[in-house]
């Protein structure tokens, strides 16, 4: 919705600067600049209805799941187990100008900051202050009850170009973590030591989870939902 207005504002400016200096006016283009305005109300029809639909989300199958469609706005998400509700999680903002950049196409993914409520545990997950809007490294603290616990970077090297892999390095109270997917893929693998821990996979919005060790599993949970909100999987 953002973009849209943001077009019509750019192109409502630019013919009323082009009219007033060259004298210049045509209706036709007046009239597709205000064509952005139904535009961007159907989009905005659209994200209600997939942020409702996120909301509305009462698990799904016996393992952990959770509903993804709605990547932009602060509202809470759930995940479940089975149909019984296990933790929560969303997005926020420092700024109010952050929340409608993410709005415009191929940056949803700038500015993330994410808040996890699992198994009675809270985890915070916020960028390093100075990251370069144009820089493909990227680092986030990993926050447990107001206490710095670990940090997580994307991991960008020829291997892992010539393989076609994104992948984020975790660390978290002195264990470090693997989270990688084929680019071409929508599962998502957890390694430790080498060996994976844990997975998930996605099916349109909907997103499962298999993550069989009970002492990681928020944190685990927590890894592979920033990965997919990074990477826009």
């Amino acid at each position: 919705m953002v973009y849209f207005i943001g077009m019509f504002a750019v192109g409502v400016v630019a013919l009323t600067a082009r009219g007033l200096y060259f004298d210049i006016f045509r209706w036709t283009e007046w009239g597709s600049v205000f064509a952005f305005l139904p535009a961007a109300l159907l989009l905005f029809s659209i994200e209600r209805r997939q942020q409702k639909q996120d909301t509305a989300f009462a698990g799904n199958g016996a393992g952990y799941t959770s509903r993804l469609s709605d990547r932009q706005s602060t509202g809470i998400k759930q995940i479940y187990r089975a149909e019984t509700v296990v933790g929560s999680y969303r997005r926020t903002f420092k700024q109010v100008w952050h929340r409608w950049f993410v709005a415009f196409p191929k940056v949803e993914n700038f500015f993330l900051n994410l808040d996890f409520n699992l198994s009675q545990r809270e985890l915070r997950f916020e960028e390093k202050a100075g990251q370069r809007l144009w820089s493909n490294q990227t680092e986030w603290t990993i926050e447990e009850s107001g206490e710095t616990v670990g940090d997580i970077r994307t991991e960008n090297t020829v291997r892992h170009a010539v393989e076609f892999t994104e992948v984020l390095r975790m660390t978290y109270r002195g264990e470090t973590y693997q989270i990688r997917s084929p680019r071409l893929s929508r599962r998502i693998e957890v390694r430790r030591d080498k060996k994976t821990i844990a997975t998930s996979h996605r099916k349109r919005y909907l997103l499962t989870f298999d993550v069989p060790d009970l002492e990681t599993q928020a944190l685990l949970l927590a890894g592979m939902i920033f990965f997919r909100l990074h990477f826009r999987e």
